[in-house]
């Protein structure tokens, strides 16, 4: 926006048409610049970010998802088989949390600044689902050991969810959540608010952010996040697969465990994503091998060919 009157308009006059709205004015364009001094490059791509401060992101972040566990209805009791089942997946899900925690901290040698640990939980919760925040809290909800999981299969599970937190998606909800809340409060009169929305996220016209904006602040910052979930969720999932690989599984053995789980469609969004992964999982997997075996016929017919004279 420039600093200039708008022609016609003197300095005095634009001022004046404020009126009372001129000192929330700038103190929203103050709030605004130090959100946007977050704006960075993700740590796993080139990838634009507008981050919030972790500071901030980490208390927006954990109280949504404290949120969500107490408005989430809780699984039924168990009975003294069932309650050793769980505690048998509550064990897993610990031991292949620390195993992770290694890797993605040997993998990304700055993590250790912004999270200094993660943590892992299991929720009784009736629904299956796994959630994070930027502090590097973990859960997975109770009926995910149900789905029968390999180790490998568990793994990349937890390794995706930690993929949001690596990535810094988090961040990046928070600051849309509050940079849209902002702009559709305070400067949405004085500035062109989607092309400015549509310049920083890559991929969202600024039809599709002016659309979220006349909703609401929240449902617009909802509208926005919902706008770039898939690009996040394959960020996930690449992050995901380079910490299972670190411990010894190779894609194939990842697939391989989700065949004993139970996938179907489900009116429950974490579900689909699911299914989505693992059938994009497939297609890498075998066009993988596809390319593998094409090679393999190539070596054989240069051995076999007809020898020099």
């Amino acid at each position: 926006m420039s600093g200039y009157p708008a022609p016609g308009r003197s300095a005095h006059g634009w001022r004046g048409s404020l009126g009372g709205r001129g000192l929330r004015t700038a103190a929203g364009v103050l709030f605004l610049c130090t959100v946007l001094g977050g704006c960075a490059s993700s740590p796993h791509n080139d990838r634009a970010q507008l981050a919030a401060p972790l500071a901030v992101s980490k208390v927006y972040s954990s109280a949504n998802l404290q949120m969500m566990l107490a408005v989430s209805q809780n699984a039924p009791s168990c009975d003294e088989l069932e309650c050793l089942l769980r505690a048998e997946f509550n064990q897993r899900v610990a031991q292949a949390g620390a195993r992770l925690s290694e890797a993605a901290y040997r993998n990304y040698p700055d993590l250790a600044a912004r999270v200094p640990a993660f943590e892992f939980l299991v929720a009784d919760k009736a629904d299956a689902g796994t959630a994070s925040s930027a502090a590097g809290e973990i859960v997975v909800l109770r009926p995910v050991g149900a789905l029968t999981l390999s180790d490998e299969a568990l793994a990349f599970v937890l390794a995706r969810e930690m993929g949001h937190v690596i990535g810094q998606h988090h961040e990046e909800n928070t600051g849309f959540s509050l940079i849209t809340s902002v702009l559709t409060t305070i400067l949405a009169p004085a500035i062109n608010v989607a092309k400015l929305l549509a310049s920083v996220t890559s991929g969202t016209s600024a039809v599709g952010a002016s659309a979220a904006l006349t909703a609401g602040s929240f449902a617009g910052s909802r509208m926005l996040i919902e706008s770039y979930r898939p690009r996040q969720r394959e960020e996930a999932d690449e992050i995901a697969l380079a910490l299972v690989r670190e411990l010894g599984y190779m894609p194939g053995k990842v697939l391989a465990g989700f065949s004993g789980a139970a996938t179907p469609d489900s009116p429950i969004r974490w579900v689909r994503d699911l299914r989505a992964t693992i059938d994009q999982l497939r297609t890498q997997v075998e066009a993988a091998e596809t390319d593998a075996s094409s090679e393999s016929g190539h070596h054989v017919a240069r051995l076999s060919g007809p020898a020099a004279d």
